[in-house]
């Protein structure tokens, strides 16, 4: 079951959001979280993203949203949950593609979300295009 879920993260990672409601709608929480990059939250590059969760595909699953305050590609994110040891990395498969400000991007299926967690997202890529500035930046999330 364990293989099953992770096989399932990796083929749905970045899965860029088409949604127009910015409604958060995940049964165990959810809501706007932390802000994370340039100096407190680490790295390297001037982005910050915003995060927040949604209701993943079925019920007990849930997506991270990251919307960034400029456009950017993205070529990893690094989910972790230092509390249960668990880290996942997302790969991008079309690291080229450039997500802007308002429909961002997002992680989904993620299993066991829970309000009170606090998770670490470490992202990489580059600010406005496949050739620009590369950033690496860390940021924080509490579950709400």
């Amino acid at each position: 079951m364990k293989y099953l879920a992770l096989a399932v993260l990796f083929i749905s990672s970045f899965y860029l959001i088409g949604c127009k409601n910015d409604a958060v709608t995940n049964p165990t929480g959810g809501g706007i979280g932390g802000i994370g990059g340039g100096g407190g939250g680490g790295g390297t590059g001037n982005v910050t993203f915003t995060v927040s969760t949604t209701q993943g595909s079925q019920q007990g699953l849930t997506n991270f949203v990251f919307k960034p305050s400029t456009n950017v590609t993205v070529t990893t994110v690094v989910a972790s949950l230092p509390a249960q040891n668990f880290t996942f990395t997302e790969t991008n498969p079309n690291p080229d593609e450039v997500f802007n400000t308002t429909d961002g991007f997002q992680i989904v299926d993620y299993q066991g979300v829970a309000a009170g967690q606090q998770w670490t997202f470490k992202i990489t890529g580059k600010i406005g295009s496949s050739t620009g500035q590369a950033y690496d930046v860390t940021v924080n999330y509490t579950v709400q």
